[in-house]
C-alpha cells in the first residue's frame, strides 16, 4: 500500500467528566473536573516526551476552573473551544442562545489565554448551524464524524475530506474508504492497535484521532458500562505511546489543525 498520510492530528476534547450523570449516576462537579485535570496532565507529559503538538478544545467551565493550567497548554498546543459547559446541546438551541453561549465561552478563554481562538468541536458531535459558527468568528469546526453511530448520528454518507458551508471550514474526524470504520476515543481503545494503523494510512490526507482527557485516568471503579471504561488510564496511555512511536517512524508529521489548515 502506498503511504499518502503526512499529518497526524491529535485532538483532545477537555470537558467535564459528567458521562456517568448520562447513566444516571451521582459525580460531583469538582470530582468531573479534577478526573479531566489529572488525565489531561498525563496527556500533556505523553506529548512532551515525544516532542509533539496537538490540539485541545476546551470546555470554558474546565478554563475557568484551572486558568494557569489552561495558559501552559496554549504555550505547547492549539486550543480550540469546545462548549461553554459540557451539557450544551447547541443543535437543539436556538440559534440564538447557541451564539451567546459559543460567543461568551470563546471569549472567556481567549483572555485567560491572550490568543484567538480559530476553532470549534461540539459536545457529543452536534454543532449548531454554520452561521451561527461564522458569526462567533469561529474559522473551523471539527464536529464531524462521517460514519453511524447507533442512537446517536448517521453521518455515513457525508464527506471525508475538507470542505467550506457558510465561511466555516469543515475538518472532519478520520474514517476508512468505504465501510467508514471510525478511529475516533472509543474504537482507538477498545480495537487492537493495527486497526487504528490501516484507517491512519487509509485516510485521505491527513488522520484526526479524538480522545477525552477521562480516558487517560483509570476510571473502572465507576458504575457505567465496561465498553466505556475498558483500556482506560495506563493502558491507553502506553497505546497512544505505542501509535505514536509507529508515527514517527513512518516520518508521519503531528500537527495542531491550526497549523495544517494554514490558519494565521
Amino acid at each position: 500500500m502506498v503511504v499518502k498520510i503526512k499529518d497526524i492530528l491529535l485532538t483532545f476534547d477537555i470537558e467535564e467528566f459528567d458521562l456517568p450523570l448520562e447513566f444516571g449516576k451521582i459525580i460531583s462537579e469538582d470530582e468531573q473536573l479534577e478526573i479531566s485535570k489529572k488525565g489531561t496532565e498525563n496527556i500533556l507529559r505523553l506529548l512532551e516526551e515525544n516532542n509533539i503538538t496537538a490540539t485541545f478544545f476546551l470546555s470554558t467551565k474546565f478554563a475557568r476552573q484551572y486558568p494557569d493550567f489552561v495558559k501552559k497548554i496554549s504555550k505547547y498546543h492549539e486550543v480550540g473551544l469546545h462548549c461553554f459547559e459540557h451539557k450544551d446541546n447547541y443543535s437543539d438551541m436556538s440559534e440564538k442562545e447557541a451564539f451567546e453561549k459559543i460567543k461568551n465561552g470563546k471569549e472567556i478563554i481567549e483572555k485567560i489565554i491572550n490568543q484567538k481562538i480559530v476553532g470549534f468541536r461540539a459536545p457529543r458531535y452536534q454543532p449548531p448551524a454554520y452561521n451561527v459558527l461564522d458569526n462567533a468568528e469561529i474559522i473551523y469546526d471539527s464536529s464531524l464524524n462521517p460514519t453511524f453511530i447507533p442512537g446517536r448520528y448517521n453521518h455515513f454518507f457525508s464527506r471525508r475530506d475538507i470542505s467550506s458551508k457558510n465561511n466555516v471550514k469543515i475538518l472532519p474526524m478520520s474514517v476508512s474508504p468505504y465501510l467508514r470504520l471510525p478511529i475516533f476515543w472509543i474504537a482507538f481503545r477498545n480495537l487492537p492497535l493495527i486497526y487504528s494503523k490501516y484507517i491512519t494510512r487509509s485516510s485521505k490526507d491527513y488522520a484526526c484521532l479524538v480522545f477525552h482527557p477521562w480516558e487517560f485516568v483509570d476510571i473502572k471503579n465507576f458504575d457505567i458500562p465496561f465498553w466505556i471504561k475498558r483500556n482506560t488510564g495506563n493502558k491507553i496511555e502506553l497505546k497512544l505511546k505505542d501509535y505514536i512511536q509507529w508515527c514517527l517512524e513512518k516520518k508521519f508529521q503531528f500537527k495542531t489543525i491550526k497549523d495544517y489548515l494554514l490558519i494565521s
